[in-house]
């Protein structure tokens, strides 16, 4: 009986506990049927679906007229899955014969311990056929674009570059980065257990917005003629360097900037870090005798001197106790202002900034952009150098109306000469004309920054620089069928010491033309030409090739008969 009854109570027991079990796993049933059923089928969707980044077309950037600069073309990146790729040896020389790699380079990546690894981007399209073909487990393919840039390194400076992982850097492409990238879209797909896409799995997208489509300022044939020009000059003088900025002064349009030496955008990781330096709006030198031309507006729109003004030049000038010198010493005698900047007198330019004193003659510098960013649209710019007049010394009056103990880039020079040509006004210089997106076309409108000179003084300078090519030491600048408005310049190189380098300078040259009705105005400069002295020859002569290029191009008469 009692065995009997012990069973019996083992059975209740039992039963009672079954019936629990059903009871819990009854409720858990209707909880994953009601409450729970979105978070089950969340779950369970996950390991079937996945969300796909859908890159964004990165705008396409063009010249003026609609040649193409910049443009991006879609290739295919190899990853690896190294948990799923058998043997690893066998797949690491396969791949290398393809890839052109040393075995050793794939093994370590596939040895690496990452989960994904990409082994290597943005392959030819025949060479990720071949891997294709192979149909090896654990290797797969991602979609990625590539930069392409079809007139190589031309416009490099301008242009910028774009990184691996698709940041814009430095020129158009880093300062327009956000505009031309666009926004990716998404694409959630559902996969099989082997991550291969479901062809007829759920799929929900959210489409990409394109990035814009970028027009530039720049002028393919006038760019070219610049570099071709430049690097050409440099070659000649081994020169360390040189820069060309080509303006158009109507309304600081940008129609050309070159740059040496220079880099291949699309092979960005072997150039040298000095070649990616924009030596037109991220490099400052002291400028030498250009500055001339700005210092004579400042005595010639203040009333301090007009061209009739003259002085006994003895060679040199004393200001603040200091004697400052005429290039190579020189006197010239009973000398008015026109034949100042015709013989680049350095005691002139100290004659005038001391009829305009400290104050005028800084805030004329000040005026015509110096010292201060220009605005331009790239992604960096430097400002140059002009320290405060506090800081001044009674002789940095006289050194700075010739150029030196302040600094300043070839843009900057550029747009003081535009100013002189426009007229009197100085604009922003810009080199993007406008930009079309989804929501249509849109203009860069250009932007007068200031007058820096009454249309009266612009007109003077203007003759006297005309009397500086036809008469003076720029007559190697002369064209013939047109009238030139130019100023060379020959600057001192800075030394560590304080001092100057010894027996090494910075040639350049500045003008425009035609002078009557000016279509475009330029700068040139050479680093450390080989020719020393005389590299402002070699400037004018550049001039002279890109000035007969441009104006040929543009079909610019001539207005003059000789």
């Amino acid at each position: 009986m009692t065995a009997g009854r012990i069973s019996a109570a083992r059975l209740r027991t039992l039963f009672a506990l079954f019936a629990i079990l059903v009871v819990v796993l009854s409720v858990r049933v209707v909880y994953w049927q009601t409450v729970g059923r979105s978070e089950l089928l969340a779950q369970a969707t996950g390991q079937v679906r996945s969300d796909e980044v859908v890159q964004a077309r990165r705008g396409t950037i063009r010249d003026r007229n609609g040649a193409i600069l910049a443009a991006s073309v879609e290739l295919r990146s190899l990853y690896a899955i190294p948990s799923r790729v058998r043997d690893r040896d066998a797949v690491a020389q396969s791949l290398a014969v393809l890839l052109g790699r040393d075995p050793g380079s794939i093994r370590a990546r596939l040895d690496s311990g990452a989960d994904w690894v990409f082994i290597q981007r943005r392959l030819p399209e025949a060479t990720a056929e071949a891997i294709a073909a192979l149909h090896i487990d654990g290797l797969g393919f991602q979609k990625e674009t590539k930069r392409l840039y079809p007139n190589d390194d031309l416009a490099a400076h301008v242009l910028g570059f774009v990184s691996d992982d698709g940041a814009g850097q430095g020129g158009v492409e880093g300062r327009y980065d956000e505009l031309l990238r666009g926004v990716p879209g998404t694409l959630v797909v559902e996969r099989d257990p082997a991550d291969r896409r479901i062809a007829v799995g759920v799929r929900q997208a959210v489409a990409p917005r394109d990035g814009a489509d970028i027009t530039l300022t720049i002028d393919l044939a006038v760019q070219t003629s610049a570099e071709r020009e430049l690097r050409a000059a440099i070659e000649r003088e081994h020169a360390a360097g040189g820069s060309i900025v080509v303006i158009d002064p109507h309304d600081g349009a940008v129609r050309a900037m070159a740059s040496y030496p220079t880099f291949h955008p699309a092979g960005v990781a072997s150039a040298q870090p000095e070649a990616l330096r924009d030596r037109v709006a991220n490099w400052a030198y002291e400028p030498g005798s250009v500055m001339k031309a700005v210092t004579m507006a400042g005595g010639l729109d203040s009333g301090a001197v007009t061209p009739a003004t003259w002085y006994d030049d003895k060679g040199y000038a004393e200001i603040g106790g200091r004697r400052l010198y005429n290039a190579l010493g020189r006197a010239w005698g009973p000398t008015n202002m026109t034949q100042v900047l015709e013989r680049s007198a350095n005691a002139g330019a100290v004659f005038v900034a001391s009829r305009l004193g400290g104050q005028r003659l800084y805030d004329t510098i000040r005026t015509f952009g110096f010292g201060m960013p220009t605005g331009i649209d790239l992604a960096t710019e430097v400002a140059g150098t002009v320290r405060p007049l506090a800081e001044w010394y009674p002789v940095d009056v006289g050194t700075a109306a010739y150029g030196q103990g302040l600094t300043a880039t070839p843009l900057q020079l550029a747009c003081a000469y535009a100013a002189v040509a426009s007229g009197g006004t100085l604009y922003r210089p810009y080199v993007v004309a406008g930009w079309r997106d989804a929501d249509g076309e849109h203009r860069t409108a250009p932007l007068a920054t200031r007058r820096a000179m009454s249309p009266q003084t612009a007109a003077t300078v203007r003759d006297m620089l005309v009397s500086a090519v036809d008469n003076g030491l720029a007559q190697g600048a002369r064209l013939a069928g047109f009238s030139v408005a130019g100023k060379t310049g020959t600057a001192q190189i800075p030394s560590p010491d304080g001092r100057y380098v010894d027996d090494e300078y910075i040639s350049s040259f500045a003008g425009f033309a035609p002078a009557s009705d000016p279509t475009f105005a330029v700068v040139i400069v050479l680093e450390r030409p080989r020719s020393r002295l005389l590299g402002t020859t070699t400037a004018m002569s550049v001039f002279r090739g890109l000035a007969q290029d441009t104006l040929r191009y543009a079909r610019v008469q001539p207005d003059r008969s000789h």
